[in-house]
């Protein structure tokens, strides 16, 4: 693709770990740096997860704030690049996730609805499943859920255990 093109002029002999980082390709990364990423327990980082493109939302909604947008204008401007970045990148499943719970989020906040972070989570699976029956048979997009939902349910029990502390909340994330 031409970005993987450009990635190439710009960036030289570490384009490859820069298609990998940005567009989810991997094809042209070195063997050797995979290898690399690989011993020390880091490979899932060059998978565009549900994580990258909640990173991107939370960015592109801070920065529409700091620039005066309202809050569901700027969690629509956040939802919507995100899903044009999950497409660019052809649907992969946790990303699909992460950009169907930031419309979900959005809308929820639209309609001045209380969201349940479980209902959420499974409604974001529901969007995967529908966008890409084939991710029913696909570890890696529930492994991804899974691990969200441990997180969010562990906090809000420690939430309600030990209290809202933010080295509770870090610990039993972590954990969960």
């Amino acid at each position: 693709p031409a970005a993987a093109r450009a990635a190439q002029r710009l960036y030289g002999a570490r384009s490859g770990l820069v298609a990998a980082l940005v567009l989810n390709l991997r094809a042209d990364l070195d063997a050797d740096v995979r290898d690399r990423f690989a011993q020390s327990g880091l490979v899932h980082i060059l998978t565009i997860s549900g994580f990258h493109v909640g990173l991107i939302v939370a960015w592109l909604v801070l920065l529409a704030r700091a620039a005066g947008a309202h809050r569901w204008t700027a969690l629509a401007i956040g939802a919507t690049i995100a899903t044009v970045y999950v497409a660019w990148l052809g649907w992969p499943a946790p990303a699909t996730r992460a950009a169907a719970l930031a419309w979900l989020l959005a809308l929820g906040y639209r309609r001045q609805r209380h969201v349940q972070a479980d209902a959420l989570l499974a409604a974001s699976c529901l969007v995967v499943m529908l966008v890409d029956p084939r991710s029913v048979v696909s570890l890696g997009p529930w492994l991804s859920a899974a691990a969200l939902w441990g997180a969010t349910r562990l906090t809000r029990w420690s939430d309600r255990r030990i209290g809202p502390g933010y080295w509770a909340r870090t610990l039993f994330a972590s954990i969960g």
